[in-house]
């Protein structure tokens, strides 16, 4: 099964020159989609920043 994987900050598919993404997975994907992938939220900072919001981990 071949999942597209869509670019968090365009929304379109990942493109295969964007300097970001992995070179050993050929789907694609870069930080910003493990991130997502981890339940991650990422923070638009403007430009070309963005941040990346960790969950709190679950306390017992």
């Amino acid at each position: 099964m071949n999942k597209d994987i869509t670019c968090p900050l365009d929304r379109r598919p990942c493109e295969r020159d964007c300097p970001d993404r992995y070179t050993d997975r050929p789907e694609g994907g870069c930080l910003l989609t493990t991130a997502l992938e981890l339940g991650c939220t990422l923070v638009d900072l403007g430009g070309q920043d963005m941040a990346i919001l960790f969950p709190p981990k679950n306390r017992r």
